[in-house]
């Protein structure tokens, strides 16, 4: 099939995504009802890079500025096809911010829970004991509190645990912000250092020594804009040529600019929240010179690339990781991953996936892609080794040569990106496009080139319809085409004219399914009759999988719907993965 290389996202319909009837069938409560709903083009995509600033970033970042030729490239390919199939060019507009939002460094004092309030303690004369109320007197003697220590190896490196220690205390403030009762109490570093370090230690970049961090801002280089626009009309088809449009070029250097952060930000690098953050600022119009609205675009594909050499360590400055530190990725938030979840003080990886995700919606952004360009290998067995790494166990052997290499160091040897591809993972569950790289690449034979054409085809329209929810089955589900006075023009054949696509295929031509269902539809565009034409829009009715997320099995249905397993049938169609609860008729 040849597909038509457009994206459509949800303008308008119904409130919810399923219209469930109720109909008292037996013991059933339920039963899905139909869903209408039109759809239109996209042709617009917010892009906004999220670099790792902190010391050893000077090579990617330099890496990233040389291999956006190979982002442009592809995007003049894509308009230059969107042209001759009669479809406007992809516009699409580019912002940077960085990882730093704070430091929170270990004191010296104990953060220690008092009747009247928390309070910073210097503890003295620590004896280690079995288990203890953290933060409390509680198991310790009088005028002691119990106080976690990260466990040190004879090298001074982390292993991972804590010893449970009681300490006497004395010389006693109130506590700051950030204050958690059994852990030190974090010193706040918030700015840039002034003076700025040596440049044998970092690169200043668009860094100003005693400035705030970031914290999401967008950053640019000084007379560059915070965002950089690259509209349709721009000459696409003269890249490459003798004479480009001087307007491309021109943008083209400026993102080179923007993109060189500097390397002097903090060491507790925050990506995810930063990128949050940024997002936040944009939506609620509090990004500087940007009104609301403006960034993201409603209706545009939203596309967020995070880039980084030590894994993401966002924690809430209301209870900040304070950051001990002995070899460069052995600190604090290595420790942190391997405590229990309800123990852990990083911001959990589903509230991104559920923030990001969230803003797909009617008046929001129409897709969402994300990119991570992050010092992690997969493994076969689901585990992450380093991208610098070039040994591994026998379920995780040599890496592929293009994450090896001799020379420099190029991610944190105990920080392989887990969060990262966690949340890669998360999104990909979700149907949204996700690409996966490595900042080994910033190093020769390798280049940023491969990843960030792949980048620029998730910032394209996906070639598929989008529908809010999963079909039940395939038959079960109508494409129309409708004419500007409302009326049917053309019902499409399933199977012939269009079919079920992943919806993470960010490819030009994406693979039909040869069985189940998805949130995603293709149209094969060489059979001609199923294009709309121009003030012509898809509908799509379809009676929607219930519940949302699928069932296995009866006893599925009446767990998540209500009533017993003999209330209820799974209907499976041949050859899918997951089938949706229907009443049995009692």
């Amino acid at each position: 099939m040849t597909r038509r290389p457009i994206v459509v996202a949800l303008l308008a319909v119904l409130a919810g995504c399923n219209d469930y009837s109720f109909s008292p069938v037996g013991h059933c409560l339920v039963q899905p009802g139909t869903v209408q709903v039109q759809l239109a083009k996209v042709s617009s995509a917010d892009i906004l890079f999220v670099v790792d600033d902190s010391p050893s970033m000077d090579p990617k970042q330099q890496g990233l500025a040389d291999s956006f030729k190979d982002f442009i490239g592809r995007m003049v390919a894509t308009n230059t096809a969107r042209a001759g199939k009669g479809l406007e060019a992809i516009d699409f507009h580019v912002a940077v911010t960085t990882s730093s939002i704070f430091y929170a460094a270990a004191g010296t004092r104990a953060c220690v829970a008092a009747t009247g309030g928390n309070q910073c303690c210097r503890p003295s004369s620590c004896t280690d004991v079995a288990t203890c109320a953290r933060g409390t007197g509680d198991g310790c003697g009088a005028g002691q509190a119990c106080v976690s220590t990260p466990l040190l190896d004879a090298s001074g490196n982390y292993v991972l645990g804590e010893k449970a220690q009681c300490c006497a205390i004395s010389d006693c403030a109130p506590a700051g912000t950030g204050c958690v009762p059994g852990d030190a109490c974090p010193l706040m570093t918030t700015a840039y250092a002034n003076p700025a370090p040596s440049t044998s230690f970092c690169t200043e970049g668009l860094a100003v020594p005693g400035a705030p961090y970031p914290s999401g801002t967008f950053v640019a280089a000084p007379g560059n804009p915070t965002v950089l626009d690259f509209p349709k009309t721009l000459g696409w088809g003269s890249w490459g040529s003798a004479t480009p449009d001087p307007a491309l070029t021109a943008l083209v250097q400026q993102f080179t600019q923007n993109i060189r952060v500097g390397s002097c930000g903090s060491g507790q690098e925050q990506h995810l929240e930063a990128a949050r953050l940024a997002l936040q600022k944009a939506l609620a119009g509090r990004q500087p010179g940007l009104a609301a609205g403006t960034w993201p675009h409603p209706g545009s594909k939203l596309v967020v690339v995070w880039v980084g050499d030590e894994d993401d360590c966002s924690s809430p400055t209301s209870a900040p990781l304070a950051m001990v530190t002995s070899t460069p990725g052995a600190d604090s938030c290595v420790l942190d991953k391997r405590r229990p979840a309800t123990a852990q003080r990083e911001i959990p990886v589903p509230t991104y996936a559920d923030f990001l995700a969230g803003l797909v919606k009617p008046g929001g952004a129409a897709d969402l892609g994300a990119a991570f360009i992050v010092s992690s290998a997969r493994c076969a067995d689901g585990t992450y080794a380093p991208a610098d790494s070039c040994t591994g166990t026998p379920s995780c052997p040599v890496q592929p040569p293009a994450t090896c290499h001799a020379g420099p160091v190029c991610g944190g040897a105990y920080a392989a990106g887990e969060r990262f591809l966690a949340l890669a993972d998360a999104l990909r569950a979700r149907g949204f496009g996700v690409v996966e790289g490595t900042v080994c690449d910033a190093y020769p034979p390798s280049s940023f080139g491969p990843v960030l054409s792949a980048i620029a085809d998730l910032a394209r329209p996906l070639a598929a319809l989008r529908l809010p929810t999963r079909p039940a089955a395939r038959a079960v589900t109508q494409l129309r085409i409708v004419d500007g006075d409302g009326a049917t023009r053309r019902i499409c054949a399933a199977g012939a004219e269009w079919c079920f696509v992943s919806c993470s295929d960010a490819s030009a031509s994406p693979a039909c399914l040869t069985a189940d269902t998805s949130a995603c539809i293709a149209i094969d565009e060489a059979k001609g009759g199923c294009v709309a034409n121009p003030g012509e829009t898809y509908s799509a009715e379809y009676l929607g999988m219930l519940p949302a997320g699928g069932c296995t099995s009866a006893s599925e249905c009446a767990q998540e719907l209500g009533g017993a397993a003999k209330d209820w049938t799974c209907s499976v169609e041949a050859g899918a993965s997951l089938g949706s609860c229907a009443c049995s008729g009692g």
